[in-house]
């Protein structure tokens, strides 16, 4: 019917939505983690261990590095 195939065709796009959003997710991290990798070259007197702490999601708070909370879990 109408309705089964119009139900198939949902399931088909929000599973490729789903391995869209993983995508650009597994793309914006590999190129934070260039970027961090360009800044180990340009500056390779940077302390590497600090550079460890930086997160591709972090936010800056009054010039300080806070850790990303989603929403659901604030």
């Amino acid at each position: 019917s109408q309705r089964d195939a119009l139900l198939e065709e949902k399931t088909a796009l929000e599973d490729m939505v789903e391995g869209l959003q993983v995508e650009v997710g597994a793309r914006y991290d590999s190129g934070f983690q260039f970027a961090l990798e360009q800044l180990k070259i340009a500056f390779h007197d940077l302390d590497e261990s600090k550079l460890g702490e930086l997160d591709a999601l972090s936010k800056i708070i009054d010039g300080k590095l806070v850790p990303f909370v989603h929403a659901d879990a604030a």
